[in-house]
């Protein structure tokens, strides 16, 4: 996965992502809290500046990973695992790999995705910065996603993702604490 560093929140941010992504942006509306990218493979990328949960440590990052898979009406969630992560001149950082069965725009036909996620928190300004990037594993032929990846299970080495997930989030930088408000 080759990377380039892109910035973020008007360059409040900075941090690499996989060549390809666009900024969803540029289509469609993105609440300001977030910014999001996509590829033609279906794998997403998506930042967000949330005010920090009361959960500490592993069980914020639990935390956020179950709001997520309430908010995309998740038929089955699951984690396999969750890490401690070092980032340069930064706080607490932790790293979650998972998956979820969910369906797009409310389509009756869940895919099943791998879901990674980093929480990087930032309790001098009583926030959590969330970075979630989501590939997909298995297709319904039935799934509008069906037009852009292949239908079925797909050869994704959970690993190998997770790994160039950790170098992608290792690049993050906060370049302006304002943003923080």
């Amino acid at each position: 996965m080759d990377l380039s560093v892109r910035e973020l929140y008007g360059g409040a941010v900075t941090m690499a992502l996989p060549a390809g992504m666009v900024d969803v942006s540029d289509f469609r509306e993105v609440p300001s809290h977030q910014e999001v990218f996509t590829d033609d493979h279906d794998c997403s990328v998506i930042v967000e500046v949330l005010e920090a949960v009361e959960e500490q440590k592993h069980d914020a990052l639990r935390y956020h990973f179950g709001q997520v898979a309430d908010l995309n009406d998740a038929e089955s969630a699951q984690q396999s695992r969750v890490e401690d992560m070092r980032l340069d001149a930064a706080g607490e950082a932790y790293v979650l790999v998972g998956q979820q069965d969910v369906a797009k725009f409310n389509e009756e036909a869940a895919n099943r995705v791998c879901v990674l996620m980093a929480l990087l928190r930032v309790p001098d300004h009583g926030a959590d910065v969330l970075v979630t990037m989501n590939c997909p594993l298995a297709i319904d032929p039935k799934s509008s996603s069906s037009r852009s990846v292949p239908a079925g299970e797909l050869q994704t080495n959970v690993d190998v993702l997770f790994a160039r997930f950790k170098e992608m989030v290792r690049t993050l930088r906060i370049v302006d604490t304002g943003l923080f408000g």
